[in-house]
Parts: C-alpha cells; structure tokens; sequence
C-alpha cells in the first residue's frame, strides 16, 4: 500500500472530515460513496476503493452516500478550498502548475501552502504528483498502450525513473506479495507447449507468474505456495488470450512481452527486467551489457542474480541473456527450455 493509501485510509478510519473534498471513498460491498468523515458504519479496508472526485466515483458505477452527501463541498477553511483545488489542477496537468505561482494567487506563501497540503492530503506535492503519474500509466496500460509510451505519456523522463518511483505504487506491493497475495484475487491457466507445460497467473493489473515444467501438478502447487493467502481460481476462459500469446511466444512466433505485468521487485530489478523485456525475439544480450543498458556497469552479477528471479517467464525473456563467451549461463526452468526458446526464435 503506497503512503498516500495509507494517510486516506487513516482518515477514513479517524472520520477526519478535514480532508473533505480532497477525496472520496467507495465501498465495493455496497457500491456507495462517502466523504472521509462519514459516520456510517466503518467499511473492511480490503472493500474500499478512492477516488479524487466524486465525478470518478459515479463513473465506477459507485452511488452517492445520503448520509453524508459527498457532492456538497464544505471547506472549513480557506486554505482547505486552495489545497483542493491544487489537487485538482495537479490532476489535470501536473507538468504546468508552478506551485509557488499558485500559492500566490491564493494568497499563501508557497511554503504554507505546502505545508497545509501535507496536513490535508497526508503526503508532500511531489509524493502525491508521483501517485498521480503512476496512475496515468495504469490508465494507458488498461488500454493497451505500449509500456515505454504510456511511462513516457505519464511524464517520467525515463523507464528507470517510473521503475524507481512509479512502478511500486502500480503492482503488487512487496508487502502484499510477502504476505502471500493476501487480499488479490489471482487466475491461473496452463498449456502443454514444445518445452514443456506453462502455467500461468495473473491478478487484474497484468501477469504476475509464469512457470515452465513438466508435471502441471507440481506447477501449481508451486503457485499455491508463493500466493497462499490469495484467491487462486483457475480461469481457462479468461486467460485464453495470454495462453494463445504464450502458445506463439514459446514457437518463436509472437512477443510475450506485449502482455501487462504485475511483480514485485526491488527497483534494481524493475530495471533489469525493463530492460530485458526491450530485447526483441532472435536476438540476445550478454549479463554484462544488461549491466551497461540499466547504467550499472559494474553489476554483472546482481544482473545474473535478477534473471534467477525472474518469476515471469517469456513475458520477461530472460532467457535472452547469456555470457560473454556465448554460453547460455544458467536459467530457472532448465537449460533444455532455454536452448528450445532461442533456436525457435532465431529460426522464425
């Protein structure tokens, strides 16, 4: 859970009705919405889903709360009216908006005007405008944008900063997958491919595990074991569109890396997965030019150990990196499973 979840949580929680009109919460369990200091019954925290504005909300098909009409704005305060309408200009194009200039126009020195956003909305401007990019990706990735498009749209100056900044706030949190998956809801599919069976899962942001082996049994205990405290359902019917990519990506005929993703990783490896995803099929990358393209030249080994961690294979083609001498190095899923992989794409 990113900082700003956690401070609109904890003003749910408090019924803190100061951060009215900063945003709203919906409850999935009864489909309404509520300003922050709504004194209905305290919703489950895994049933609450926010939103900036009360317009975002109704377009999720969410209703407004009668208790505490939450499209009536009350500002208790001048400064409470600046800060919302300073979230409002952010969302809208945060690129533009010189906060000093902005804070002047209200009539507050930047500095305060600052400090009130933080009291108010729970994280610092530049905190809140990270959440605000990272959702921007999110938008374009649901509607297929090619990665590096939608970060760039998104207003990073590169793949290595939404991966230091933005893509944590995008995934499965660490501390979510640490705990097993707790609270996602997880499908899985399977396919009997040239070099083996492939199982497959994935959360509703992207493919969060891709395995290759022989005894699908054993695939998906494995998945069992790292997500135990999800909602794991095989889905034949809805991942039919991953399996046929996977089916085609493992005959060298089509790129797995087009396919939405949803890890957890530490920021060095995002970027090294980032990195191997733009290696395009036929051709390869040794562990020590990975090491250069993520500008970290001296990182060799680290590399070699992020490939080992790779828990989507295919989607992030590890098998494309091998040594300096032209061996293939190791690989996760068997050494026969990567040779099969580059002869089948270095022949299409």
């Amino acid at each position: 859970m990113n900082n700003l979840d956690e401070s609109r949580w904890r003003a749910v929680q408090s019924r803190d009705d100061s951060a009215a009109g900063v945003f709203v919460y919906g409850v999935s369990s009864t489909r309404i919405y509520c300003r922050p200091g709504c004194k209905s019954r305290q919703p489950l925290r895994q049933n609450v889903e926010y939103f900036a504005t009360t317009s975002e909300a109704d377009a999720a098909g969410y209703r407004s709360c009668r208790r505490c009409r939450p499209t009536e704005q009350v500002f208790h305060d001048a400064a409470l009216r600046s800060v919302v309408a300073l979230c409002r200009s952010l969302e809208i194009n945060q690129a533009s908006v010189d906060i000093g200039e902005f804070a002047a126009a209200c009539g507050y020195s930047e500095r305060h005007l600052r400090r009130r956003f933080s009291e108010v909305v729970g994280v610092p401007v530049a905190t809140y405008v990270r959440f605000l990019r990272a959702e921007r990706v999110r938008t374009a990735l649901q509607s297929k944008v090619p990665v590096t498009e939608a970060i760039i749209e998104a207003g990073y100056g590169s793949s290595r900063a939404f991966y230091e900044h933005g893509a944590p706030q995008l995934a499965m949190t660490p501390g979510t997958y640490r705990a097993g998956g707790r609270g996602e809801r997880i499908t899985f599919t399977s396919l009997v491919t040239p070099i083996g069976t492939v199982i497959a899962a994935a959360t509703e942001r992207g493919v969060c595990a891709v395995r290759i082996g022989h005894d699908e049994s054993t695939l998906e205990e494995e998945l069992k074991v790292e997500f135990p405290n999800s909602s794991l359902q095989r889905d034949d019917e809805g991942l039919v569109d991953v399996a046929q990519v996977l089916a085609r990506a493992v005959r060298g005929e089509g790129d797995a890396t087009l396919l939405p993703i949803d890890l957890a990783g530490t920021a060095f490896q995002m970027r090294v997965w980032d990195t191997l995803r733009r290696i395009p099929p036929g051709k390869t990358l040794t562990y020590s030019q990975v090491a250069v393209e993520i500008g970290s030249p001296r990182a060799v080994r680290a590399v070699g150990s992020a490939c080992a961690a790779n828990p989507v294979a295919l989607v992030v083609p590890c098998h494309r990196v091998i040594r300096q001498d032209g061996s293939l190095g190791g690989y996760r899923w068997g050494l026969e499973a990567k040779e099969a992989l580059l002869k089948f794409e270095g022949t299409r």
